[in-house]
């Protein structure tokens, strides 16, 4: 399953409809963490910027590496660095009550989404036993990112200070809140996301379920606002 479909990032779907279609209903419409900012709607720079939900790093970005063509790889590497902070006692037993945080992107490659477990064999409730049963047995690591809310949107995210020890020149000291605070849990081996590949067949599949997602959840929400403002009186 995607990363964007499993992390519901919903929000995702409302920008690019504004980026198809710029104006002031689609722009309104934004999620304020991805809304365009005054630097955005001046300059042109690669649109992959605005899927960063933090404003200070995407005007880093375009200020500094707008002309990189490393652009893509900057851009993973962000959306890899995304965590979530967290109470250790919480999430691993015995544990001591300190702030920790995990990454979203560790979770969900642990979780093993995209497998069938028909028979609940990865059933598994918090806290686990020990730090790497987070990333090793897919019940933990689905318990783990359920029990932190890690669908819950960007809203709930910050960053890696890894991510900023790799590009210094992205930090702005001005917004040190969306900097994670606390001692890093991760595996052996962290996995980054893939950035895009010559276009071929896997790749137009990638696309395509990108665009079924946007379609979708722009969809969903329609029928959503429809039932609401359609609403009939109880029978008498």
């Amino acid at each position: 399953m995607s990363w964007y479909a499993k992390t519901r990032f919903y929000h995702i779907a409302d920008l690019t409809t504004w980026q198809l279609c710029p104006c002031p209903k689609t722009y309104e419409k934004v999620h304020p963490l991805y809304r365009p900012t005054a630097k955005q709607l001046s300059v042109l720079y690669p649109s992959v910027i605005d899927w960063i939900p933090f404003p200070s790093i995407r005007e880093k970005l375009i200020r500094l590496h707008a002309g990189n063509p490393q652009i893509d790889r900057i851009f993973c590497d962000a959306v890899s660095a995304y965590v979530v902070e967290a109470c250790m006692s919480d999430i691993v037993s015995g544990a001591a009550p300190s702030r920790v945080y995990l990454r979203v992107n560790d979770l969900l490659t642990a979780g093993g989404w995209d497998q069938v477990d028909e028979c609940g064999s990865w059933a598994a409730a918090l806290p686990v036993p020990k730090v790497n049963d987070l990333f090793t047995s897919p019940g933990c690591a689905r318990a783990a990112f359920q029990y932190l809310s890690m669908d819950g949107g960007a809203s709930r995210y910050k960053m890696d200070p890894a991510f900023f020890g790799k590009y210094p020149e992205l930090y702005d000291a001005s917004t040190p809140d969306i900097l994670a605070q606390g001692i890093p849990l991760k595996p052996d081996i962290q996995p980054t996301l893939t950035y895009p590949q010559p276009l071929d067949i896997s790749v137009y599949q990638i696309y395509r379920s990108f665009i079924g997602f946007t379609v979708s959840s722009i969809s969903d929400r329609q029928n959503r606002v429809y039932v609401s403002t359609h609403s009939y009186p109880p029978a008498m």
